[in-house]
Formats: structure tokens, C-alpha cells, sequence
């Protein structure tokens, strides 16, 4: 698998790989997918609320880093 990372892989290869599995691995591939961007909007949501609850203003990764640092 890690040697797909060095090979370009259209979107028509990829749709006709996964059309190749069984219904019930096509739905399996599809929820992993799925609970992958859930976590996502989550982990978003929960850093953009311990922001808003700590008072951390909107800054770059440098400031960021330089703020969390001095209140540590």
C-alpha cells in the first residue's frame, strides 16, 4: 500500500478498484471513509470551542505556538 503514494492513481482507477469489492466491503470502505471526516468536523469542532472558551484569538501557527508556550 505505501508504494500507491509514488503512483499516480486516477479517480477512475480508484472507482473501478472498489466497484471490484463485494458489497459488504464496498460499505465497509465506505463508513471507514465516512468515520474519518466525522472525526475530523469533531476534532474541529472541539479545538474551535476550547478556543472560544479560553479566549484564544485567531492567529497564525507561529503565534499560536509563542501563546500557548507563554501561558505554560
Amino acid at each position: 500500500m505505501p508504494k500507491l503514494k509514488e503512483l499516480e492513481v486516477s479517480y477512475d482507477q480508484i472507482k473501478n478498484l472498489v466497484y471490484q469489492l463485494d458489497f459488504e466491503k464496498r460499505m465497509d470502505l465506505i463508513r471507514e471513509v465516512i468515520r474519518e471526516q466525522r472525526y475530523r468536523e469533531s476534532f474541529y469542532a472541539y479545538t474551535e470551542s476550547l478556543a472560544k472558551k479560553y479566549n484564544i484569538p485567531k492567529m497564525s501557527e507561529e503565534e499560536l505556538d509563542a501563546f500557548l508556550h507563554e501561558r505554560n
